[in-house]
């Protein structure tokens, strides 16, 4: 008699397959942790032992998500903030475990105008394809913007047909499970902070592991719609663009966008005409500003406020208040600005790049200064940052931009 194939659950389960999605977590800050306060570095000095245990509550059916701790992410350039759901780092395994097992299934629905949480596609290709219509004579944009995607996605479309899509009856109550965790922290927000938080029973978290997997499936319905009435659509999880080649166009181009997003996903789009709406029709190299890059006079570089987070992001490594030892404070600078500088170097950013390191070497000198690792009224030289491990972004603009154009996605 033929050996039945493993279920889904017992898949996942398994040792080496844990060890495979733990691998792939984010790592970058060691310190993160969920409601249990067990952190990244914790979960590390125990590994095999925490990836026994889940094994074994896996495989039985008695593994269970633990409730979230909420975050109010600041918002660069407004007072506004994003709720955060992180999970325990144990959820978070056992969820990118789940995403291992189905993502192939899922590739199908990453149609070529999509751009956001896909293997080998990402900003750059976006702002790319944005380029490549223009270049065809599409300067006419339809800019456009969903209203709290993710707080407001309708979950009782989403959760029957993922399932459905799934077909593994055995990861049915983990799948579930996942989708209605919780945010057990409220109690340390006020009554207007805690309304920024998406019920239990709608929406997917910002920043859930499935959640990439989940947001491109539920669009995939009007990314299809749109390719099929011949739109450009550029797509970047819940932001994006059609690109026209006039005005009637882009026009004709809101009305399906607008029946699709709200009649059959149940989703807002912000009204096209609207003082102050996020969705206008714009000139592509009059000020269009997407996915933190701006098409201006033939320039192509990273908008203000995006400059303005890396500031801040300097700036809270480097401030008089943090407490980290020299090491991890020139680790953290060194990995901000390499991660920073190789996102937006094949822009036009040469002058930004020379402004922004002499940025980062004054406020190199005021942290020095502070802990006394230099004298007042000393500065740190270009050789002394290079000494400290500290690289200059306009080190990593490439010698020749033209080879680094990435191919062209098909779907």
């Amino acid at each position: 008699m033929p050996k039945r194939p493993p279920t889904a659950r017992a898949q996942i389960g398994d040792v080496r397959h844990l060890l495979a999605a733990w691998k792939q977590i984010s790592k970058r800050n060691v310190r993160s942790h969920g409601l249990d306060q067990v952190k990244i570095e914790d979960f590390r000095d125990q590994l095999h032992v925490q990836l026994d245990l889940i094994s074994r509550e896996v495989r039985s059916g008695t593994y269970r998500f633990t409730a979230a701790r909420g975050w109010l992410a600041p918002k660069p350039g407004t007072d506004g903030k994003r709720p955060i759901k992180i999970p325990a780092v144990r959820d978070r395994v056992v969820l990118k475990a789940i995403a291992l097992l189905i993502e192939k299934k899922f590739a199908q629905y990453n149609l070529s105008c999509s751009f956001g949480y896909i293997r080998n596609r990402g900003v750059r290709d976006a702002i790319y394809e944005v380029q490549r219509l223009a270049s065809e004579g599409n300067k006419v944009v339809l800019e456009a913007d969903i209203h709290k995607f993710f707080d407001e996605v309708y979950r009782s479309i989403l959760f029957p047909s993922f399932i459905r899509e799934v077909r593994r009856p055995s990861l049915n109550s983990l799948i579930k499970d996942a989708l209605e965790m919780e945010v057990g922290n409220l109690d340390e927000f006020s009554d207007e902070e805690k309304q920024l938080f998406p019920a239990g029973d709608s929406g997917i978290p910002q920043g859930g592991v499935l959640s990439p997997m989940l947001a491109n499936y539920y669009l995939y319905r009007f990314d299809k719609a749109m390719l099929d009435a011949r739109f450009n659509l550029v797509r970047y999880a819940d932001d994006f663009v059609v690109m026209c080649k006039d005005t009637q166009e882009a026009q004709a181009a809101y009305a399906p966008a607008k029946r699709v997003l709200e009649q059959q996903l149940h989703l807002r789009l912000h009204a096209l005409g609207e003082k102050e709406s996020k969705t206008r029709i714009v000139q592509f190299d009059k000020g269009l500003k997407f996915l933190g890059i701006t098409f201006q006079a033939g320039r192509v570089a990273p908008s203000e406020a995006v400059v303005k987070k890396f500031k801040l992001r300097i700036d809270g490594i480097l401030g008089s208040g943090q407490s980290k030892s020299l090491l991890d404070t020139l680790t953290s600078i060194r990995n901000t600005i390499v991660g920073w500088g190789q996102c937006y170097r094949e822009f036009d950013v040469s002058q930004l790049y020379q402004e922004l390191d002499i940025y980062i070497r004054k406020s190199t000198t005021q942290y020095l200064r502070y802990h006394r690792f230099l004298l007042h009224g000393s500065n740190v030289s270009r050789n002394q940052i290079r000494l400290l491990g500290i690289p200059e972004l306009c080190e990593l603009i490439p010698k020749s931009k033209s080879t680094l154009r990435p191919r062209r996605t098909s779907s």
